[in-house]
């Protein structure tokens, strides 16, 4: 793929124009996702009770935006604070949504202070806060939340109104997140759990429950979360994933999300793949060989016609102005000199969850062909060598985009430092923007990436190792053991 990059025809949007009390004004956003943005012209003042923000988003900024009330604000306030403002509230490309924090303000605003949906974000707020240095009390302080988010959650999907609502869904999302989110800080498994309660959600609330916008976009987030644990668990997903398109409006779909339908093929594959690829008790037979690699096939055509479907403002271009700090070498942040810049991380990470897809069915492929031992010179044999430089070109466009999502980010947690640089097209300078979502989000969406292309295989001499040194940066950032 790195060889049909093309050159970016349009910016992506960089900020938007305001924060207001209620939510969003940017005319971006209203005409992106005009269900859910609600003006209020008159200010603060006239607001309803009912309406205002809760106790942690009390004051509001000249800018728009909240900040807290006081300098000894508690963890819980300064953590959603933190979290709205870094993880909520910044710009991203429309067509590479795919999650629901996007829905999250408006439902949490006008949500009671002990109600699920705020427990289960202050709990995802605290967890994130906790991931920074200074702030490791806190993630002992966001399982007291979390716990308390689950005892409301049981009651909510057992009760006929609570259950069909939307913040019941989104708050089971978000103790999803959290799950993801610890189990990644501490090197464990996840479990899915959450993901299996939110399909199950999902399908309760039927196509009737699920016409509205937010609905839909709520929707789609389950689905994405659930594809990634099958791909990461070799799980089949094809048949969850029919049922739960039936309950989706015909009309809502975009780039990522027709990435999310694909990859569910790639989890079909690798379910029934692997358990006789990895048997050591007894080799496959021929046929069972044949019928893994047609399987890998055809879903290998699939995907690879996704490229292809995006807009033309996705594609990434190189830069040649990653002004990396003196005292470091270069190749520290830099591997062969790749420095790819996109829209913004998200349009990235898109990408990126493409790449590690491929990479595993290309594996599959590899894995294949080497138990059916082709001889030299014929198709198979031939198949081994495209794969292998495939396998090359994919690991290289994963290497190409580290720099704009860790930038010379060392230590430090997932805030923004003015010494960090990133690079820039050469004309502007990446906006606060960019910099604040790469610091928050950058290193989370490019773990799994790097580790689907550290276990590749046939990479040239020293990439392992320089990938296994981003995987070490990234631990060290965000306080993963």
């Amino acid at each position: 793929m790195s060889k049909n990059h093309r050159v970016l025809n349009a910016p992506a949007p960089t900020a938007y124009a305001q924060v207001t009390p209620i939510f969003l004004t940017s005319s971006y956003v209203t005409r992106r996702n005009p269900s859910l943005v609600r003006h209020n012209a008159e200010g603060d003042d006239n607001l309803k009770s009912t309406e205002r923000p809760s106790s942690a988003l009390a004051t509001i900024a000249p800018s728009g935006f909240f900040l807290p009330r006081s300098f000894h604000d508690t963890p819980e306030q300064q953590a959603v604070n933190t979290f709205f403002s870094n993880y909520i509230l910044i710009p991203r490309h429309p067509f590479s949504e795919r999650g629901y924090l996007e829905c999250l303000l408006p439902l949490y605003q006008n949500t009671r202070h002990d109600s699920l949906l705020s427990l289960a974000t202050v709990a995802m707020a605290l967890a994130i806060q906790g991931t920074s240095p200074p702030n490791k009390h806190c993630r002992v302080l966001s399982q007291d939340y979390f716990g308390k988010a689950l005892i409301k959650t049981g009651k909510a999907i057992r009760d006929p109104i609570e259950s069909l609502k939307d913040e019941t869904l989104i708050a089971v999302l978000l103790l999803s997140f959290y799950e993801r989110v610890l189990a990644i800080s501490e090197s464990k498994q996840i479990s899915g759990v959450h993901d299996t309660g939110a399909v199950a959600l999902v399908k309760h609330r039927g196509k009737e429950n699920g016409k509205s916008e937010v609905s839909a976009r709520l929707l789609l987030a389950v689905q994405t979360q659930v594809v990634d644990h099958c791909i990461q668990t070799s799980a089949p997903f094809s048949k969850t994933l029919a049922d739960l398109d039936s309950l989706r409006p015909s009309s809502f779909e975009n780039v990522a999300s027709r990435l999310t339908s694909l990859s569910a093929q790639a989890s079909d594959l690798l379910a029934f793949a692997n358990p006789t690829l990895r048997n050591r008790n007894e080799l496959p037979s021929h046929d069972q060989l044949t019928a893994i690699l047609d399987h890998a096939t055809k879903v290998e055509a699939q995907l690879s016609a996704w490229p292809e479907s995006v807009p033309n403002d996705w594609w990434w271009k190189s830069s040649n102005t990653f002004n990396t700090m003196p005292s470091h070498e270069r190749k520290l942040y830099v591997y062969n000199r790749r420095v790819d810049i996109y829209p913004d991380i998200w349009v990235a990470s898109v990408w990126n969850s493409y790449r590690s897809t491929m990479l595993l069915i290309q594996s599959t492929i590899l894995q294949t062909l080497g138990f059916l031992n082709p001889p030299p010179l014929s198709r198979p044999a031939a198949r081994i060598v495209t794969a292998i430089n495939t396998v090359q070109d994919l690991v290289d466009d994963i290497c190409g985009s580290v720099p704009l999502n860790l930038g010379t980010k060392t230590f430090g947690g997932p805030a923004d430092r003015a010494e960090v640089r990133y690079p820039d097209d050469g004309v502007t300078m990446p906006s606060s923007d960019y910099r604040k979502s790469a610091a928050s989000l950058g290193g989370w969406f490019l773990l799994e990436p790097l580790k689907t292309a550290a276990s590749a295989i046939s990479l040239r001499e020293g990439q392992k190792e320089w990938i296994l040194r981003q995987i070490e940066r990234i631990q060290r950032i965000y306080i993963i053991e």
